[in-house]
């Protein structure tokens, strides 16, 4: 009974450890697609910038 309680808590742990991993993985996905977008919407703006004023001359 000891050993399939000792079992089971250490099946448990090991997979609150995936889930945590899980999870940090995902945040830190999470982050550089942010990060990413915030590159390309500067970017884009700059990139209009240019364009207004070559389309102006």
């Amino acid at each position: 009974m000891r050993a399939a309680e000792k079992s089971l808590q250490e099946a448990q742990a090991h997979h609150h450890r995936e889930v945590e991993a899980s999870l940090t993985e995902s945040r830190r996905v999470k982050e550089q697609l942010r990060a990413h977008n915030r590159a390309n919407r500067y970017s884009d703006w700059i990139e209009g910038i240019v364009l207004g004023r070559l389309t102006d001359s």
